[in-house]
């Protein structure tokens, strides 16, 4: 049976995010390929806040077409905001010894920020996780945002 999140059942390449794992992951013999982690501008969700003027309760709204009672006041106008965030400006993908260069993979936690879904509401995800090959160096991530990433309307 096929995984959803790793279809072709390929080998896991895990990604360690704080200094302790990857240290930890030196230490046992694999080789970390450390990157910094860099927040794309493309990737973003919407947000608007509105305040009920009696109880002070909030309401969160993704939608900028949403109205809200006139019990409702807007508190912060709806915008787009980064909503990931990682413990370190930095990861690395953690490299077992034995990994030859052309070979497909799963990175299970891709580093790198790419676009997963293009929408006209503010919601525009990160790529999760992706079928890579090692070049021996690095891996070339099989994903095009502009090919692959679906279109959300709405």
């Amino acid at each position: 049976m096929r995984s959803p999140a790793n279809p072709n059942q390929l080998r896991v390449i895990h990604t360690a995010r704080t200094e302790q794992v990857i240290n930890q992951a030196a230490q046992e013999g694999l080789r970390p390929l450390v990157k910094p982690v860099i927040p794309s501008d493309q990737i973003h969700f919407r947000v608007g806040v509105y305040q009920h003027r009696k109880t002070g309760e909030i309401e969160l709204s993704g939608d900028i077409r949403m109205k809200f009672s006139k019990d409702y006041e807007c508190v912060v106008p709806s915008r787009t905001y980064y909503p990931y965030h990682f413990p370190c400006p930095y990861a690395a993908y953690v490299i077992p010894p034995d990994l030859a260069a052309g070979e497909r993979v799963w990175l299970e936690d891709v580093i790198e920020d790419i676009v997963a879904v293009w929408g006209n509401q503010g919601y525009q995800p990160r790529l999760e996780n992706a079928e890579a090959t090692w070049t021996g160096k690095d891996f070339t991530i099989h994903f095009d945002p502009n090919k692959d990433a679906p279109y959300l309307a709405g």
